[in-house]
């Protein structure tokens, strides 16, 4: 169903798959379904929780990328910069983005995101840091909190991707 699904999609134009390390079996499961298809005819994102141990971290992030069976996605996002303590995991010297900064130099993660449900201050706060080209946060018709942050995106040239429109 998922390979068909996949194919089906791509008959329909549509290029951006979106999973993440924590979507339980997903990226295992996208892995042999986009290995059918030409690499660059897709936009691939995945996302990895920020830990406190960097090491832990890449470990992760190479998991991530066996799972799905590539060399490169197109974008990564620090996944769920919910809280400070999470922001601080991803920001710190010797922290998680600093990995995958490295990543991003050796040609392997071409954009660099972070997904959140966090308070406002905390996004602005990330945003702030000028070290993300995209942030995922949510956004909708009876939830517009993030006004401000979306502004400040805007401001830097970031690009803004709304999740669960409808608060899942």
């Amino acid at each position: 169903n998922l390979e068909a699904t996949i194919d089906r999609a791509f008959e329909l134009g549509i290029t951006h798959i979106e999973t993440a390390r924590g979507y339980g079996t997903s990226e295992r499961q996208l892995g042999p379904a986009l290995a059918r298809h030409p690499r660059d005819r897709m936009i691939l994102q995945t996302k990895v929780l920020p830990v406190d141990d960097a090491v832990v971290f890449e470990r992760n992030l190479a998991d991530s990328f066996k799972r799905l069976q590539v060399d490169y996605v197109d974008l990564l996002s620090i996944h769920g910069v919910n809280t400070a303590r999470a922001l601080d995991q991803t920001l710190r010297r010797g922290g998680c983005l600093d990995v995958v900064e490295r990543w991003q130099r050796e040609g392997r993660v071409r954009h660099i995101g972070f997904s959140t449900h966090a308070a406002t201050p905390v996004i602005l706060e990330a945003i702030a840091s000028d070290r993300f080209a995209y942030v995922n946060l949510h956004y909708y018709f009876i939830f517009q909190d993030h006004r401000a942050a979306i502004a400040a995106a805007r401001a830097r040239d970031m690009g803004v991707f709304i999740i669960s429109p409808t608060d899942k």
